[in-house]
This record gives structure tokens, sequence and C-alpha cells, in this order.
């Protein structure tokens, strides 16, 4: 697993079939990790509750959400997720290429559908909350590939692209009337910044360098990065920078010096005790034993 994967969805893949686009990953807070900090890739992905309860935002709009709601995130958005203090929240994160549901007929009307998921043109209800049509449908779709999944029969993805083209047809029937779908701008700058520190994690990032690349003022930028996430910029980039570090223990043999050098941290003391303080264990007890952690 590449480390832009592990610090979304850690080590719990159920599902995965080489060439084909669709997985699915069992996860929990605060167990797996605290939370999901602000991210976005072009695949679609549906945040599937199982137990607990906790919070989903996307888009910079915050949702609570408990057992049996469904969060779709549509390809480009960002989104985060968080549990609630104190409660352990399991879901499932389900995430595949709409490409799966394209084809190659010049005319084919299912294209506009899956079209308008990747412009964000298609909107509808989030969360989708148990009791409802929608929720029923969505739920049986997603259910109904967990379960050809879990049974892997002969040519299995039939049976989950035919629950994918459910789930398609669920959003396309529930959805909400609205004008042109409009982006939004702040999501759009924060984006940016997202992909900044996944690519420079590894360098000084200071408050005004962030501020810049998402084309804010610093004093505007502390205000509306603390609104969105709860936190503030440092906090959400030393969490960044100590993932990886969990990463980079359990896929190298690097001596810790080398694993907090390579992870943004210039002093290794400052390094461990942040490490303890979000991990309980220092990183060498956590590297031999990762899994009491």
């Amino acid at each position: 697993m590449e480390l832009e994967q592990y610090t979304q969805y850690q080590e719990t893949r159920l599902h995965e079939q080489p060439g084909f686009a669709y997985n699915t990953y069992l996860c929990t807070i605060p167990q797996d990790f605290d939370r999901v900090n602000l991210h976005w890739h072009e695949q679609m992905e549906l945040i599937y509750i199982k137990k607990g309860s906790g919070s989903v935002s996307v888009n910079l709009a915050c949702y609570p959400v408990s057992a049996g709601c469904i969060v779709p995130v549509l390809p480009g958005e960002l989104h985060a997720i968080e549990g609630d203090p104190g409660v352990r929240m399991e879901y499932e994160n389900i995430i595949f290429s709409l490409a799966l549901l394209d084809s190659l007929e010049a005319d084919d009307w299912c294209r506009g559908v899956v079209d308008a998921l990747r412009q964000g043109a298609l909107q509808f209800e989030r969360p989708i909350c148990p009791g409802s049509d929608f929720h029923r449908a969505v739920s049986a779709a997603l259910d109904g590939a967990d379960e050809a999944c879990a049974r892997r029969t002969p040519g299995y993805a039939l049976l989950v692209k035919s629950q994918l083209f459910k789930l398609l047809y669920a959003l396309h029937s529930f959805q909400q009337t609205a004008g042109e779908a409009r982006p939004n701008e702040d999501a759009e700058k924060l984006k940016g910044l997202v992909n900044y520190v996944k690519d420079r994690f590894r360098e000084p990032i200071s408050v005004a360098d962030a501020a810049a690349v998402a084309g804010y003022s610093p004093s505007h930028f502390m205000r509306i990065f603390r609104q969105v996430t709860g936190r503030t910029f440092v906090e959400y980039l030393t969490d960044y920078r100590l993932s990886a570090a969990v990463y980079y223990l359990k896929e190298t043999d690097d001596d810790i010096g080398t694993v907090a050098a390579n992870c943004g941290f210039d002093n290794i003391s400052y390094f461990i005790r942040r490490f303890h303080r979000k991990y309980g264990t220092s990183p060498g007890r956590y590297r031999r034993n990762p899994k009491n952690m």
C-alpha cells in the first residue's frame, strides 16, 4: 500500500482484484487513526457507517453521521472523517472508478449520469439516512456488492458492476432539483494546499507558505483553516507527518532518526514526544509491536 492510501485507509482492504478498480476498506476511529484528514481523489467514494457516530465533511460542509448512514463523495470533492469523542466508529470506505460504469458507445445515455457525477452536477441529500426509500436503494446496492465480493464466485466482478449500476440508478432517481453546480472556491483552494502538503511534508512549511499556496492572507488563512478543520494548520501538518512516520516505521528498516527526518521533523526528541502523545508509545516500541498501538 502506498503512503497516500495508508494515511486514509490503513491496511484493512477487504476487496481487490487486479484490473478491477473497486476496493472496500474497513476502518475504525480511533483504533486505526484518530481522524481522516482532508483529502481528495478522482475516484467515487461512499462512506458507509456501520457502528458508532461522528461527522463527515464534504467540500467544507459538515454532516453528522451514525450507524447506517451513507455519504457519497463525488470525484474531486474535498472530504474528511472524524468520530465523536469517546465513541468507536466503524465504517466502510468503498472506492471505485466511475470508468467502470462507462462504455465505448458514442451515444450511451448512461454516460450522461456518469459525467454528471464527475462534474458534481448530480445533487442529492447527504447523508443518506436509514428509513428512506433512497437509503433502502443505496444500501441494497452496496450490500449486494459486498456479498458478491465475499463469495468471489467466478465472474463476481460482473455482479459488483450490476450493483453499482443500481447505485447509479438510485442516485439519479433521487437527485435533487438544482441549478448548475457552482464550484466551492474555498474547497478548491484547500485542495491545492492538500496536494502541496502531500508533496512537501518532508520540507519546512510555514503558515505563511500554506497561506500563499491557498491564496489567502496569513490571518484569513488561519481563521478559515480552523473553521473548516477544527484545528490549526500546524496541528494538521504535524498529524500528517506522524501518520507518514507510522507508514515508514512499518514499511522500512530506516532508523528512528532517519524516519523523523524523512517526515519533516528536524528534532528527534520533539518527534518522539509528539509520536508518544498521539500513539501512546515510542516509535521504537511501536515498530516492534504495531498491533498494540
